[in-house]
């Protein structure tokens, strides 16, 4: 597994994104970027109090890579379809890859798996 910061560069299938926020956008629009197409499947942040609920918008968030978008769409229904590995939503498994994980927060590192030929 990479851990990078999630404000940093970040290559995935030989494209550039400037950060997790940009993975974010891509996957949003639904666009994909230099033929890398981004699917998000994210949950938000648990809510205590009106405060929470009026504020809190960080998301734990798994991100999936792909050539295309018949690929994407294979990958989201198994992603969309499986449980969470781990805490915090997170879903990070091999068997999605390329794939990262990010816990939503500024503080927090962005979880890439890795092939076997990495």
């Amino acid at each position: 597994m990479k851990i990078f910061k999630n404000n940093e560069t970040i290559m995935v299938l030989g494209t550039s994104f400037n950060g997790v926020e940009d993975m974010i956008i891509h996957a949003r629009e639904r666009k994909p970027k230099n033929g890398v197409y981004v699917g998000e499947d994210s949950e938000l942040y648990p809510c205590f109090d009106s405060s929470d609920y009026a504020y809190e918008d960080r998301r734990y968030t798994n991100l999936v890579f792909a050539k295309s978008k018949e690929e994407l769409d294979a990958k989201m229904n198994v992603l969309n379809n499986m449980k969470q590995i781990k805490s915090n939503y997170n879903k990070l498994t091999c068997e999605l890859h390329p794939m990262a994980y990010w816990g939503g927060d500024v503080n927090n590192d962005v979880f890439m798996t890795e092939s076997s030929s990495e």
